[in-house]
């Protein structure tokens, strides 16, 4: 079934491609499916590190805990996503600022 709706999808895109809207709406697309793999590829980085630091003793989740370091991670997840987007769509929010 998935074989079969391929091709027209690409044909359609490919004749949309000429319009303005159809840019756009690929540009969003692409740009969308960017940011879903690179959230699907961090999270799984923040679960692999959770489940290592639940593995120690309840002593050294409580200081860690008692440290904040579950919100530090959160801040250095939550960075690593946004830097990793930015570089994924490349100059082109530079482009829609600086004119």
């Amino acid at each position: 079934m998935f074989a079969a709706f391929l091709p027209a999808l690409i044909g359609a895109l490919a004749g949309a491609m000429g319009t303005l809207a159809g840019r756009v709406l690929i540009a969003l697309g692409l740009g969308f499916v960017t940011y879903k793999g690179i959230d699907i590829g961090v999270a799984a980085l923040k679960q692999s590190v959770i489940s290592g630091v639940q593995s120690q003793s309840a002593d050294i989740v409580g200081l860690l805990g008692f440290l904040w370091v579950d919100k530090a991670l959160t801040v250095v997840f939550s960075a690593f996503t946004v830097a990793l987007s930015m570089k994924a769509i490349g100059g082109s929010v530079k482009k829609m600022v600086a004119k």
